[in-house]
């Protein structure tokens, strides 16, 4: 198990490591929101959000973020 996401993490830029066994899920985004329980809401780049329970996050890597479009 990776890094827990806390509460002190909301707004950085990274790539998260998510989801059941059979729907392992690597995200590049935005840590959203983190509540009381360790349930965490992500935004990946297509500004879509995904919410896990703090038990299936694996891993958090904070990155610094790099804009592409110019």
């Amino acid at each position: 198990m990776g890094r827990v996401i806390k509460k002190e993490d909301v707004s950085k830029f990274g790539k998260i490591v998510a989801g059941t066994a059979k729907d392992k899920k690597t995200l590049y985004g935005t840590v959203l929101y983190v509540d009381h329980f360790g349930a965490v809401v992500f935004i990946d780049n297509d500004d879509i959000a995904h919410r896990f329970s703090s038990a299936l996050v694996d891993s958090f890597e904070e990155q610094e973020f790099k804009d592409m479009s110019a």
